[in-house]
């Protein structure tokens, strides 16, 4: 089955719409559930996404209790998605937290970007925790071959720079490269419009991953838009 993964901002729009989110997720049929820690500097998020980190930290300063919630509410895999660059100093405290709320993963953006000479060093500390690891089509095929075996859960392909951008691509043949490098299953992600989707389920994706597309969906319509839209993309890909 291909997956469908949701992203959701930490307390955004706010604490109780946020749990309401991920209980309509899971029943929309999504797969896993990517849960964004506000950072100090979104560099690889667009604007929508840069946009939910403002607000919720401005209504919610409760993001590691919101974190354990979540975990009670979910039957699917719960991955945290945070910036290296705002735990590199305190990289053990914070697995200690991860593994206190009891997430199945961790998704460091910047990780293989700006951290690229020490990342083996992170993938020794978070063996237990497991880290679902980011690549994108700038990065050496080499190192996305070498590193794709200890991607727990998935490889993340992020087709565009960043979130929620709608940069020309083609996407087929980044998905069909992606494809012979990656030895586990393969999400892709970034700035992925409908007719997206089809093209690399139909080209070697075994999923996708969608943020931006959400934020707008909880902007416009709130919680009933999301699950209009999770429920549209779910059957989308179960019909590829």
């Amino acid at each position: 089955m291909k997956l469908l993964v949701a992203y959701f901002t930490v307390g955004y729009p706010t604490e109780s719409k946020f749990v309401e989110l991920l209980r309509e997720a899971e029943s929309c049929g999504v797969d896993a559930v990517e849960l964004g820690i506000p950072p100090k500097f979104a560099k690889y998020d667009g604007p929508l996404i840069r946009r939910s980190y403002e607000r919720a930290r401005k209504v919610s300063a409760n993001c590691w209790g919101l974190l354990r919630e979540a975990r009670k509410i979910l039957d699917i895999p719960m991955i945290v998605l945070a910036y290296l660059d705002d735990y590199s100093e305190a990289f053990d405290d914070f697995l200690n937290r991860l593994r206190e709320v009891g997430a199945d993963s961790l998704l460091l953006p910047d990780l293989l970007i700006d951290y690229v000479d020490s990342f083996e060093e992170y993938l020794e500390k978070a063996r237990d925790v497991g880290l679902t690891i980011f690549t994108n089509p700038s990065m050496p095929d080499k190192l996305i071959a070498k590193i794709s075996p200890s991607s727990k859960l998935f490889l993340y392909y992020g087709l565009r720079p960043a979130t929620g951008t709608s940069i020309p691509v083609d996407v087929v043949a980044l998905v069909r490269r992606a494809r012979q490098l990656v030895k586990n299953r393969l999400v892709v992600g970034f700035g992925l419009s409908p007719n997206d989707v089809v093209k690399v389920l139909k080209n070697g994706a075994d999923g996708i991953a969608v943020g931006s597309l959400l934020i707008r969906a909880i902007e416009e319509g709130g919680v009933e838009e999301v699950s209009r839209v999770l429920k549209e993309l779910r059957g989308v890909i179960d019909g590829v």
